[in-house]
Parts: structure tokens; C-alpha cells; sequence
């Protein structure tokens, strides 16, 4: 697996870097934004760990520029802990977020728990690897295989926490799913504000989804998907 590391502290992104090393990863190193977008213009990494205050910008407006065209997961590391700068950082498209001061092996850990949610989609979805839904006219497919999304065959970009959602209530068409359900199974942490977390994702997702209604909120308990699984014609 390959990291990018955007640390403009010295010693802390040093010892980022040679404690995943030591633990098998790839990584790459920069203290600045404008070295990142360079590199990212050559290779995208299979995780980025993003520092909020940085040189020559900010973090959380970097983490929108690359949600433009990449989907690769964000994990912010600021020093920043307020409750609005996490809440911020996921509504960028973060997908995880880690407040200095830190132990290395808790962020090895976060970015580990990361990528299983990132890359385990799909397993076991020999039945079928194409879902479709439909709510009115607008059509959902959820190409498990590809990890891609389309909704009128117009591609969704979403993180992989928003991926990480949908499929899960898809998945569950009509079943209320709880916020602390959504929290473990898809986002794999707890905090205080776990619950405005969810929210936010949700937010996020709704916004890629377009005006129809695909996902319920249940007041009080968490959400529901809503759309109607589509049959295709036999004889097409």
C-alpha cells in the first residue's frame, strides 16, 4: 500500500513516515501542498494522510480540490480539535480525522481500519455485481466489481466512506438502520459528536444523489434506503 504524508513538521513527518516503512508501507513524504499536487499528478496513493495547516494553503480546501477528480481516502491530521473542524474536515470529504497530539500507532491503526473499509467492498458479491434501483424516473447502479456509481448514467464520485454507505443501506432496502450501526459498520470509530459524523457523510451523499429522496432519515434513530430494486427486461 502507498502513503502520501503531508506534514510541513519536520520531525512529525519523519516519524510518520519511518514507522510505516517499518511496517511494510510505501511512502511518500512532503511538507508542502504544491509538492503533493505534483505527485499526485503522477501516481494517486491508496491513502493520504493530510495535515490542516500547511505552508502554502489549507488542508481542508486541498482535500476538495482532490475529491474533484480522485476518490483516494483522507485522513486528516491537525492539531485542530473542535468539534466544527471535524465536522468541517468530513464535510470536505475527509474520511477520518486525528487530532495531534498522537501516538503512531493509533494513526497506523485508523489508516489500516481505512483501507479494509476502502478495499474489502465487494467481497462475497458472487450473486451479482451490478445493483440497480430506481425511485420515479432516476436509476441507480452500483457496479460492486468497479466501485463505481451512476445515477442516470451520469458517474457519482464519492469517497469511500459515502461508497461505504450507500452499499450498506442498499444493501438493506426498507430496513431502518441506526446512526451507531452506520458509525460502526461503515466509519469503524467512536467519538464524542459520532452521531453529527454520520450526519454530515449522509449529508455529503444526498448531495451526490441528487433531489429524489433515495435515503430516509428515520428522526431519532438514524436512516433508510429507499429505492426500488429495478428487474431488467428478460428480453433485452
Amino acid at each position: 500500500m502507498r502513503v502520501f504524508v503531508v506534514e510541513d513538521n519536520d520531525l512529525i513527518r519523519e516519524a510518520v513516515k519511518e514507522y510505516f516503512e517499518v511496517s511494510g508501507y510505501e511512502v511518500a513524504a512532503f511538507e508542502t501542498l504544491s509538492q503533493t499536487r505534483d505527485a499526485l499528478g503522477h501516481q494517486t496513493p491508496d491513502v493520504i494522510i493530510l495535515d490542516v495547516m500547511l505552508p502554502d494553503g489549507n488542508g481542508f480546501r486541498f482535500a476538495k480540490e482532490i475529491r474533484q477528480s480522485k476518490n483516494v481516502p483522507i485522513l486528516f491530521l491537525t492539531a485542530k480539535d473542535q468539534e466544527s473542524d471535524r465536522i468541517m474536515g468530513f464535510e470536505v470529504g475527509g474520511d477520518d480525522y486525528v487530532v495531534k497530539p498522537f501516538s503512531n500507532k493509533e494513526l497506523l491503526l485508523r489508516v489500516k481500519a481505512l483501507l479494509r473499509r476502502t478495499f474489502s467492498d465487494g467481497d462475497g458479491e458472487e450473486e451479482s455485481d451490478i445493483k440497480e434501483w430506481r425511485i420515479g424516473t432516476d436509476h441507480l447502479i452500483i457496479d460492486m466489481r468497479s466501485r463505481k456509481v451512476f445515477l442516470n448514467s451520469q458517474e457519482l464520485h464519492l469517497t469511500s466512506t459515502e461508497w461505504k454507505l450507500l452499499v450498506f443501506l442498499a444493501e438493506r432496502p426498507e430496513q431502518a438502520v441506526s446512526r451507531d450501526t452506520l458509525l460502526g459498520e461503515c466509519l469503524g470509530y467512536l467519538y464524542s459528536g459520532s452521531e453529527r459524523t454520520v450526519d454530515t457523510h449522509i449529508a455529503n451523499l444526498r448531495n451526490h444523489l441528487g433531489k429524489s429522496e433515495w435515503i430516509e432519515t428515520i428522526r431519532g434513530f438514524g436512516y433508510r434506503f429507499a429505492g426500488s430494486p429495478h428487474l431488467q427486461d428478460p428480453e433485452q
